[in-house]
């Protein structure tokens, strides 16, 4: 059963690897995507979302060897914290993505938000919460190393650094979201108010759309990542309150690899149903053998 589950985790994440893989390529290749930094921040989850992919990978590697050297198991121990800090560090991107967006709310942007969603910002967030992970693993080495596949890894550190901080990340990012959509509907208000030409209504409006579409895709991301991560931290509490009677290692196993995979694989079948610019250069670069210069060109022709 353990061996069937893992098989197909296995084959989640090599799927998920292609989707981001496919993802990342079709962002850093084209130049107009790299000017929309909505899709810039994407881009990062995407890279986020890989290296878990990978971390996992890793992870069942060390399983199916099935070693109880202490040395594995040590590579284990350590795999399942970094594992912990890329997931906060994917979050912390998505709450990224929610500030980009309120940012574009305003009228003139602001400076300490347009700091925060600077690349050396997201590097900065990447390193922390992967220092975070480090210095929790150094903790878990005191009691001495654990099975490779351990039926429960909801401890009271992995609570109190990991689940809390983001639980705290998930109400972050749906307050920001919720700030961007009443900032979206008060501006919509204001420009039905307001008297201007019809040039700066047309322009208003055009950026009014591309907001509230962006606003949707980001919405779709938030509640995937609410199936994602309110499961695990539900399961963390749970046990926190000594009550293991009635979690069996079948579940334990779904929610700490299921529901933790499904936001990243999801996030690339977002991009390509919401974002028309996405689609369009993803089937002209992993699909044909057309470049995007000739889809550019018939654009400008039509």
């Amino acid at each position: 059963m353990w061996q069937s589950i893992k098989i197909a985790i296995s084959v989640v994440v090599t799927a998920m690897l292609l989707f981001h893989g496919c993802s990342i390529y079709v962002s850093t290749t084209s130049k107009e995507l790299k000017k929309n930094r909505f899709l810039v921040l994407s881009m990062y989850l995407s890279l986020s979302d890989s290296a878990l992919g990978l971390e996992f990978i890793y992870h069942n590697i060390l399983v199916f060897m099935n070693s109880q050297g202490v040395t594995f198991q040590y590579q284990c121990l350590m795999i399942v914290h970094l594992a912990g800090g890329t997931i906060m560090s994917s979050l912390i991107q998505t709450l990224l993505i929610c500030i980009e967006r309120l940012n574009a709310t305003f009228t003139i942007q602001k400076d300490i938000l347009v700091f925060a969603c600077s690349n050396k910002g997201v590097l900065l967030y990447f390193i922390l919460s992967h220092c975070i992970a480090l210095l929790r693993f150094g903790m878990a080495t005191v009691d001495g190393p654990v099975p490779c596949d351990p039926k429960n890894t909801a401890t009271t550190i992995l609570l109190f650094s990991h689940d809390i901080p983001c639980l705290c990340i998930v109400v972050a990012i749906i307050s920001c979201y919720g700030v961007v959509v009443y900032r979206m509907i008060r501006s919509q208000n204001f420009l039905q108010a307001s008297s201007m030409t019809d040039s700066q209504v047309a322009k208003k409006k055009a950026n009014a759309i591309r907001t509230r579409r962006n606003a949707v895709t980001l919405g779709l991301i938030i509640a995937v990542t609410l199936v994602a991560v309110l499961p695990r931290s539900m399961l963390a509490f749970y046990f926190y309150m000594g009550n293991t009677s009635a979690i069996t290692g079948t579940l334990i196993m779904i929610i700490n690899n299921f529901f933790i995979l499904l936001n990243p694989v999801l996030d690339p079948v977002i991009y390509v149903l919401r974002i028309k610019k996405y689609r369009q250069y993803l089937r002209c670069k992993c699909l044909k053998k057309n470049a995007v210069s000739d889809l550019t060109n018939s654009t400008a022709v039509s």
